[in-house]
Parts: C-alpha cells; sequence; structure tokens
C-alpha cells in the first residue's frame, strides 16, 4: 500500500558552541580561563593514567598531559608580560 503523507524532510543537528564569548573580556581574563581550562585538562589525563596504569595508550596520554601543562605554563607567563593599563592592550 502506498503513504498518503511523505516523511518529513530530514532536519540536521546545528552544532551550537559549548561556550560564548563576550567582546568586553579582557585579554589577560581569556588568558587566565585558558589556562585554567588546560589545567583540568592535565589534572583529568593524569588521574586517568593513575586509574587506569597498565591500559595501552598511556604514553600518548603523558604526552597530552605534558602538552597541556606546557601551554599552561606559556599562558601563565603571557598574562604577567600584558600590559597594566587597558588601554595599551
Amino acid at each position: 500500500m502506498k503513504k498518503l503523507v511523505p516523511d518529513p524532510p530530514r532536519q540536521d543537528f546545528i552544532q551550537l558552541p559549548s561556550f560564548s564569548l563576550h567582546p568586553n573580556v579582557t585579554t589577560s581574563e581569556i588568558l587566565a580561563h585558558a589556562s585554567e581550562l588546560l589545567r583540568g585538562v592535565a589534572e583529568t589525563i593524569e588521574q586517568h593514567r593513575r586509574v587506569h596504569p597498565y591500559h595501552a595508550g598511556l604514553n600518548m596520554l603523558a604526552n597530552a598531559a605534558h602538552t597541556a601543562d606546557a601551554s599552561r605554563v606559556l599562558i601563565d607567563y603571557a598574562v604577567t608580560c600584558l600590559p597594566t593599563k587597558p588601554e595599551e592592550c
């Protein structure tokens, strides 16, 4: 038997960002937030490595943790090098 009503058109999902940036956020605030996000990444990876010490691929996770730590250190250093007056940014 033939369908009287056709199937509705397929709707693709729209990817939405998990957060938004406000235009009045300063560079130092952005860098500080990025540093905290990287700290969370490094801590999550390290916790996984402690819980699963014999799983394959731990060297790759150690590399990712090192990269996150190094990135955080660079961001923290960049924050200290920023000008103190907002109009200089």
